[in-house]
């Protein structure tokens, strides 16, 4: 069940993204026809999930056209981002509790040892 509640909020969070970034298009390239409308709306679905433009065509699509706070604007789209950088803080913190310095010598000290013995 809760995977269905994460590809739900997923695929409506996506919906928004694509509108946006359409919007956006629509706004930068002065389109009026429905055709080309059209054309923008499919392009939009690629450009969407690309790395950085995507974001940045939906904050100019959410900010300029729907008239969305940048800050949300930029948090609809940003937020893959900031859940990754968070996880990396965390496990860096959490890597760095498990695996103090003073072990490495410890370590070291214990292979000196283990070569001794055989010699």
């Amino acid at each position: 069940m809760p995977f269905f509640i994460v590809l739900f909020f997923y695929i409506t969070i996506s919906i928004y993204q694509i509108s946006a970034v359409t919007d956006a298009l629509k706004l930068i390239f002065m389109v009026q026809s429905t055709f080309l409308e059209g054309i923008l709306f499919i392009i939009s679905l690629f450009l969407t999930f690309t790395p950085f433009l995507g974001p940045i065509l939906g904050i100019i699509g959410a900010t300029f056209i729907w008239e969305w706070n940048i800050f949300f604007s930029a948090l609809l789209f940003f937020w893959p981002y900031l859940i990754g950088f968070i996880f990396l803080l965390l496990r860096r913190k959490s890597s760095e509790r498990k695996n103090p310095k003073d072990l490495a010598s410890d370590i070291e000290d214990a292979q000196i040892i283990e070569e001794e013995k055989f010699k």
